[in-house]
């Protein structure tokens, strides 16, 4: 037995031959037609069936089809409602379209083909706008989960950001006392250690001393995210800051056999910056970049941007060069630089904090890199 059709027309006319005659006409459409010439029996239909498209006849006994077609916007408001007219309907017609009770009105006696086309396009009108409709609800939930979800991160990032501020600032005092101890004892037994205790004392004096620095990165990157410590700016000349810092890391740099220069393009103008925190920055990365070369040598550049409204700083190095794979790692918190053949080692906070120093500043800093051929920490600051 052939499967039904879904019923997504409903007609309603009083003249039986009417009736008929549309039963056939739809009879080989792919929806379900319901036909009647009870009003109350095609309101029941339209409430429990999923019904796309109702057409009615204007002149019946007991209502007219505008108020029929009314009563179906009240039940149904997204059924796409039709109205039959005869010629001196037509005037009614145009009422019920102006206030939006009728999509259109079809004229007795209709055309076959011309009526199968209306009756096509409405339900296809139907489906786009249910499609819409729950496209759009769908959207509004996604929205809803999207926020709840934010919501719920950025309380966690507080809960984390609290956290590590409040354990950076009880480690701070025990820490001192550890550090303080180590050298006084290394202080009082200078000389006198066999070689053995040496070490150990040396080991536990680097291990006080790194965990300062995790300490203060911490403390210092808690308040930049957290935008309790403003940054006042004022107007520098970007060349006088990257001489000085180029001045206390050529030692460094020379001690390890490397060279480093600068390369500063005259004549740029001032920039609002935080010359501490750019000075920061910019320690970082040439302390990272004498780490990691062996050989060879750090050039410090300044220019005016690919993107007109700044300057670019680069700081490029001639070490291994970092593979594509972790370049989108080295911004991120606790992110270690060194590969399987370094010793070095950090905080792993260094690059994140030049990160939000520079976006504090309304800035972007990048890394450009290939393994082999050395690698570019590149930012911009913007002109004001």
């Amino acid at each position: 037995m052939p499967q039904s059709k879904a019923t997504s027309l409903v007609i309603l006319d009083d003249e039986a031959n009417i009736l008929s005659a549309c039963a056939r006409l739809f009879r080989n459409e792919a929806f379900g037609v319901f036909t009647t010439s009870d009003p109350q029996e095609a309101l029941r239909v339209i409430g429990t069936q999923d019904i796309k498209v109702v057409l009615s006849d204007q002149r019946m006994p007991v209502l007219s089809g505008v108020e029929f077609l009314k009563q179906v916007k009240d039940k149904k408001p997204a059924v796409i409602r039709i109205l039959f007219t005869g010629h001196t309907d037509i005037q009614s017609a145009e009422d019920a379209i102006n206030q939006g009770e009728v999509y259109r009105f079809i004229n007795k006696p209709w055309q076959d083909e011309d009526l199968r086309v209306v009756i096509r396009d409405a339900m296809h009108r139907y489906d786009l706008t249910e499609e819409n409709r729950k496209l759009y609800e769908l959207t509004q939930k996604q929205n809803e989960d999207l926020q709840a979800a934010n919501a719920q991160l950025n309380i966690l990032i507080e809960k984390e950001k609290a956290f590590t501020s409040t354990t950076s600032h009880e480690l701070r005092t025990p820490l001192a006392s550890i550090k303080m101890a180590v050298d006084l004892i290394a202080q009082l037994t200078e000389g006198k250690l066999d070689e053995e205790t040496a070490r150990y004392l040396d080991i536990a004096k680097r291990g006080a001393d790194r965990l300062a620095r995790l300490v203060n990165d911490i403390l210092s990157l808690s308040k930049l995210e957290s935008g309790a410590e403003t940054l006042k700016l004022e107007l520098f000349q970007i060349n006088e800051v990257i001489k000085e810092v180029a001045a206390s890391q050529r030692l460094v740099a020379e001690g390890k056999g490397l060279y480093l220069k600068t390369d500063l393009a005259p004549g740029l103008p001032a920039v609002k910056l935080n010359a501490d925190k750019i000075n920061q920055v910019l320690n970082n990365l040439l302390n990272n970049a004498v780490k990691f070369t062996n050989q060879g040598g750090i050039t410090v550049t300044s220019r005016m941007g690919r993107e007109a409204g700044f300057i670019e700083v680069c700081v490029r190095d001639t070490g291994p060069g970092i593979a594509q794979e972790d370049l989108g790692k080295l911004f991120k918190k606790f992110q270690q630089l060194a590969n399987s053949d370094s010793q070095v080692s950090g905080t792993g906070l260094g690059l994140a904090i030049c990160r939000e120093v520079i976006t504090r500043h309304q800035g972007n800093i990048w890394v450009e890199s290939q393994v082999g051929q050395g690698t570019s920490f590149i930012f911009k600051l913007p002109i004001p």
